[in-house]
This record gives C-alpha cells, structure tokens and sequence, in this order.
C-alpha cells in the first residue's frame, strides 16, 4: 500500500478506537460523529486502491462512490432517527444503495447460466425468510408488511447475485461479497422484526454494525475482484 492508504488506514483505526470509547462512556456526539466517519473513510481507500487498476476499474469506483456515498448519507440521517422525516429518508438511501449494488452485480446472470431449479430452491428460501419474518414482526399494518417484503427482495436478490458467484467463482472476493451480502439481508430482517416486536436496548447498534460490516465487507470484494 501507498503511504496515503496507509495514513487512511490510521485514521480509520483511530476513529474506530474513538467510536468504541464514546459507547463506553456515552459521548453521544463523539459517537455520531465517528459512525459517519467510517464509511466515507473506506469509500476514499477503496477508490485510492481501484484507481490503480483505470481503466477497467472506472465502473467499479463509479458504483462504489454512489453506493458508499447513499450509505454515508444514510447513517447520517438516521443519527437523527426521532426526526420522522430523516428517519424515513435515511431508510429510502438504504434502498437506493442496495439498488446500487445490484446494477454491479446482476452481470452475473449474463456470465453464467444458472440453473432453474437454483432459481427456485432460492426464491423458495428467500419467501420462507419473509413470511418467517413477518410471523415474528406480530401483527402490523399491512404498509409494514408490503414495506418490508419490498425492502428484503431487494436485499435477497443482491444476496443471490453474489451465492451465483460463489458457486460459479470461488474465490476471496465471491466469499467476501457473499457474507457482506448475508449481513445486509441479516440488518433488514432485523431492523423489522426489532422495530415491531423485539424493540431491543441495543438494537441501534446492531443495525449500525451490520450495516458498515455489509458495505466493508462488499468494498472489500470489489478491491479483490478487480486484481
């Protein structure tokens, strides 16, 4: 790594450090400052690292940049989830990453031929995930229910996107983008069933750490994939 990727890697350590310290002690402030920090921090490395691939990397940083950026804008909105408004844009920018990562990643359905009954056995899965889901959530409004039936499609989608590449392409950046893609269908599944029945002291923290585990995670891949 360069000397710049090196400094960023600091910073990134040393914010990391900080946000694990504000939780201790309850320095809200110092808290919400360094959860926002941490994935326009990545976003920065991983565009450093890509552009030494240019050109074959330019889509790539494009989808990466948008997609970090919604989820960085995201996590700052909903540092301010008792305001109605923020909150509800804050979940929306979660659906336009996920949509964002599902662009880069759809190719794989023009790679490779995957087989109908795969296709199947995973909607099949994915539909006992939602209805499993919903079950839990108790009973809701049926708003609730379309939401979040919208919300884990998208991210059960992304989720077989990279399980195609898994299987077809089994290597560092196929492993990496499949369990960053687990972790994001985990957050929606949580965050519903959390937000209706569990109502959890710490789910906010849960949901902030799935949520930068899955676009880490996924970077990552991206960093692997293009070497």
């Amino acid at each position: 790594m360069t000397i710049t990727n090196w400094i960023l890697f600091s910073i990134l350590a040393v914010n990391l450090i900080v946000l694990v310290t504000s939780y201790i002690f309850k320095k809200i402030v110092i808290q919400k400052i360094s959860e926002c920090l941490i994935i326009p921090i990545l976003g920065i490395f991983t565009v450093l690292v890509l552009r030494n691939y240019l050109p074959d990397s330019l889509h790539l940083i494009k989808v990466t940049v948008i997609a970090l950026s919604l989820a960085t804008i995201s996590t700052i909105f909903l540092s301010f989830e008792k305001i109605r408004v923020l909150r509800v844009s804050g979940r929306i920018l979660i659906l336009a990453n996920t949509i964002c990562w599902i662009t880069l990643y759809r190719i794989v359905f023009f790679i490779h031929q995957v087989p109908l009954w795969l296709i199947i056995l995973m909607t099949c899965i994915y539909l006992a995930g939602t209805i499993t889901a919903i079950i839990l959530s108790g009973k809701q409004e049926i708003k609730f229910y379309v939401l979040f039936a919208f919300s884990f499609a998208l991210s059960a989608y992304l989720h077989f996107c990279s399980l195609v590449f898994l299987c077809y392409e089994t290597t560092k950046s196929s492993i990496l983008l499949f369990t960053g893609t687990t972790a994001f269908a985990a957050l929606t599944a949580f965050h519903f069933i959390n937000q209706a029945k569990l109502k959890f002291k710490h789910a906010g923290i849960i949901r902030y750490s799935l949520l930068v585990t899955s676009q880490i995670l996924i970077a990552v891949s991206n960093i692997l994939m293009i070497k």
